[in-house]
């Protein structure tokens, strides 16, 4: 508790000050024995609500506003002008403590959650190695991530993301951070409705480079002007990667389509290597392409990578493929962007012979221009040689309304106000025992997994 107040500048009640804790938690319905409890509030909670129930769990603390009142429960409590603030104090005092691991951000509009996963899963082949569970990415989440570390690993892996207001809260992110190795993705039409331009949204994600030490690198993507434009007012090391050889110093130079995977061939500074991934789709393997170049800078050898990736899995929701009878479900329910829609369509397009089928769901956070965006990729759509076209939701309706005047087939398309409707409709429409693949894409607010469950139903 000592080295907690000290570390948050809080005051801890005299009688508690020797209490010790192992684990943190902002949830009190999950809290264990010799836990600390952050008393957050929230649009429509308060966790102070919650603290006097911790009387019950052996051991357990809680840190709470100077204010609140304990009503003479026998409880260690720490009292701070803000929890929050408090967690993320503390978490910054983590990362100090423990200096000795290296720690890697990973920012972008796409495919954070899927570069970590990958890139734990390569590191842990052969180190002890950490990440941030699920998408624990916000003011919130990336604090008790770092919490969570024991001071055993040699690698930590995090992601940071924003949302309202966009501007600063990655700045906020990586000053607790401190990433020794940064990894800037992309920037795409994400956040709009309060960061207004890709431009803006670029600044919003280069925040990161401004807390790298002088002996950090970031890796970022070289093929978005934008994100060049944004790394050009960094002085430290630089390292630009992307999938075009001019001006990227690591380039993915083919990725080719083998049985069932891809086999990427990545050029690193001039020398040339090949990996085989069990991945099929594009985004996928652009993920994989910024997690290898990741893990060679941490010092993985080339052949413990390949190893490594051979054995790689996506996440649900995030692009696994999964069989019903002949028909192959391709699942990326969880987020949607024009940039990353229009790429999973182009390899569902690629991919396969057979009837090829596309359920999507409104794409979200694009701003004043959203129906614009919809627009567009209905168009790309009407271009491409899909068989059917269900749209869920009233932007998605828009998306398909253009796809109809580019010359997409009328009879060819449903629209939906619910996910279930739409998987009801498609069990009705669609044979398992033809070959088909079916793709389901739509951002997170539409819970087109709905769509899946009903499609799956017996």
């Amino acid at each position: 508790m000592a080295e907690i107040a000290a570390a948050v500048g809080g005051r801890a009640d005299p009688a508690w000050g020797g209490a010790a804790f192992r684990g943190f938690q902002f949830d009190s319905r999950v809290m264990k024995p010799g836990m600390l409890f952050f008393a957050l509030r929230g649009a429509q909670t308060d966790g102070h609500d919650h603290v006097r129930e911790l009387r019950t769990v052996p051991g357990a603390g809680a840190v709470v506003r100077r204010d609140f009142k304990a009503g003479g429960w026998k409880l260690p409590l720490l009292r701070v002008a803000d929890p929050l603030r408090a967690a993320q104090d503390l978490a910054a005092h983590v990362r100090g403590k423990y200096g000795h691991i290296r720690y890697v951000g990973i920012t972008g509009s796409a495919g954070k959650t899927t570069t970590k996963e990958f890139l734990y899963q390569i590191l842990s082949s052969r180190q002890r190695c950490f990440r941030a569970p699920r998408n624990w990415n916000n003011w919130i989440g990336l604090p008790f991530s770092l919490l969570q570390l024991s001071g055993r690993e040699k690698t930590a892996v995090f992601e940071l993301a924003m949302s309202d207001p966009g501007r600063g809260e990655i700045d906020r992110l990586a000053a607790i951070l401190k990433p020794d190795v940064a990894l800037l993705l992309n920037v795409f039409p994400v956040h709009l409705e309060f960061l207004k331009t890709l431009a803006n949204a670029a600044r919003a994600k280069g925040e990161i480079l401004g807390h790298l030490a002088a002996d950090s690198c970031a890796f970022v993507n070289g093929d978005q002007p934008l994100l060049r434009r944004v790394a050009a007012a960094y002085r430290g090391r630089i390292v630009f990667f992307g999938c075009r050889p001019r001006g990227n110093d690591i380039v993915l130079k083919s990725v080719r389509r083998e049985k069932e995977g891809s086999r990427l061939g990545i050029d690193f500074f001039g020398i040339e290597e090949d990996f085989l991934a069990p991945l099929t789709s594009r985004s996928h393997v652009e993920n994989l392409f910024a997690a290898i170049v990741a893990a060679q800078h941490l010092g993985m050898k080339n052949a413990e990578i390949r190893e490594a990736v051979s054995r790689l899995r996506p996440l649900a929701g995030r692009g696994l493929p999964r069989r019903l009878g002949r028909v192959t479900l391709i699942d990326e329910t969880y987020n949607s962007n024009p940039e990353a829609l229009k790429k999973a369509l182009q390899w569902v397009d690629g991919e396969t012979a057979a009837t090829k089928i596309a359920v999507l769901g409104d794409m979200l956070e694009l701003g004043t221009d959203e129906l614009r965006y919809h627009r567009q990729v209905g168009r790309f759509f009407a271009g491409l040689h899909f068989d059917l076209l269900l749209t869920v939701g009233r932007r998605a309706g828009v998306l398909a309304a253009a796809a109809r005047r580019a010359g997409y087939p009328a009879r060819r398309v449903a629209c939906f106000p619910e996910a279930a409707a739409a998987g009801q409709f498609l069990r009705r429409e669609l044979d398992r025992g033809r070959d088909a693949m079916v793709l389901f894409k739509g951002s997170r607010g539409m819970a087109l997994e709905k769509a899946i469950a009903e499609f799956s139903h017996e």
